[in-house]
């Protein structure tokens, strides 16, 4: 092979690298209920991005669920979307305690 070729497909390698890793850092994925509980000093007093079902809700806090597990989402600080409702799988991102309590400060639910 021609040094010029070795040289470009390092280039093509080395930039797809730099790509796969530069998405990576930029994407914090979604923990299940179930995680976040089995490891809940792991995430304490971090922003995490957890993804479970709404129960308890009437105008005010409630539990994010997945299966038995559970963690209280206190949303007192911001003004929740008027979809939210029981039953419905949404994402809730905020600051985490290990006690299971979420402070929310963004909670994401599907488009109809």
């Amino acid at each position: 092979m021609k040094k010029s070729r070795i040289i470009a497909i390092i280039g093509v390698v080395v930039s797809i690298g730099v790509i796969i890793a530069l998405l990576s850092i930029n994407t914090r994925p979604y923990l299940k209920v179930s995680q976040v509980v089995s490891h809940s000093t792991r995430y304490d007093n971090k922003e995490i991005q957890i993804i479970g079902i709404v129960e308890g809700y009437v105008s005010s806090d409630f539990n994010l669920t997945e299966g038995e597990h559970s963690i209280f989402i206190d949303i007192n600080n911001i003004s929740p979307p008027s979809t939210l409702k029981n039953g419905i799988e949404v994402v809730v991102i905020g600051i985490f305690s290990s006690n299971l309590i979420l402070v929310a400060e963004q909670i994401l639910t599907q488009c109809s």
